[in-house]
């Protein structure tokens, strides 16, 4: 089934735009960047991008850790918040993660991502 094309992050200027934002979150297989939503995309669905660099491995592998990713965000886009934008890099040693662990860290990750968000809005 996959992600939507308008669920993902296609142009450099939208990966520019998240690398530079300081929201990360460190876990085993990959380090996910996102950015908050804004006003005007509150109403708009959560969007995906994938960098895999040639440090993961053969285009073999790094296909499909794209594809793993992909299943996992159609399967938990449901608890990101509305409009945010999330990008995830893959680590070198991802294969190593059974999807149900991978599974787990991507949504451990958008937990905490959730909590930083709400800490933000409560001190505004």
């Amino acid at each position: 089934m996959g992600v939507p094309a308008s669920q993902r992050l296609r142009k450099p200027s939208e990966f520019q735009r998240i690398r530079g934002s300081d929201y990360r979150v460190h876990c085993g297989p990959c380090v996910i960047q996102y950015l908050q939503p804004t006003a005007d995309d509150a109403a708009a669905l959560p969007r995906l991008g994938v960098i895999a660099s040639r440090r993961v491995g053969n285009a073999v592998k790094r296909n499909r850790g794209k594809r793993l990713v992909r299943e996992i965000f159609r399967r938990q886009a449901a608890i990101l918040p509305a409009g945010s934008w999330v990008v995830v890099v893959l680590r070198a040693g991802f294969e190593r993660y059974t999807f149900a662990m991978m599974e787990r860290e991507f949504s451990n990750a958008c937990g905490r991502m959730l909590r930083r968000a709400a800490a933000e809005a409560a001190s505004r």
